[in-house]
């Protein structure tokens, strides 16, 4: 893969790569009742995606992918072959040794999962429309207590 084709596409993940990231992801967030797991949701795309973005994010994103290779090799293979209980396990001892990866991957799980449409549209949520919003017309009198307490910062010589 050439960088002109990294940079285009948003790829930085070899096919091994992805499964692993997916694996984790639906560890982190699981599949439960309705709600499909993350990584069945293809977020790992949306995480690689953001990593791709930035030198940093595509460094701490390939680093925490061999960390948890390591630990599962560690626990006895590979991270996709572990029972799901030896899969947490994995996670919580990557959490501990690369917490900066580890925080960096649920945040971007999250958004990813959150901002999905299959998600949005299972959480029943709309987003704001403003066709059909109509705002109440200001009420100055609320900020009558606000007016009547008085200044309550300090001014500063800026």
């Amino acid at each position: 893969m050439d960088v002109k084709t990294m940079t285009t596409t948003n790829e930085i993940l070899s096919a091994d790569q992805r499964a692993l990231l997916s694996a984790a992801l639906n560890c982190i967030i699981p599949a439960q009742g309705e709600m499909p797991a993350a990584g069945d949701l293809d977020i790992g795309g949306f995480v690689e995606s953001v990593a791709a973005g930035n030198a940093e994010s595509r460094r701490r994103l390939l680093e925490g992918l061999v960390q948890i290779q390591l630990v599962a090799a560690e626990q006895g293979g590979d991270f996709q072959a572990l029972p799901a209980d030896a899969q947490m396990d994995a996670l919580r001892a990557v959490e501990s040794s690369a917490s900066e990866f580890f925080q960096y991957l649920v945040t971007q799980t999250y958004r990813g999962y959150y901002t999905n449409e299959t998600v949005t549209s299972l959480l029943s949520y709309r987003a704001p429309n403003r066709q059909d919003y109509d705002p109440l017309p200001f009420d100055d009198s609320l900020l009558e207590p606000v007016r009547q307490r008085g200044q309550i910062w300090v001014p500063t010589n800026g």
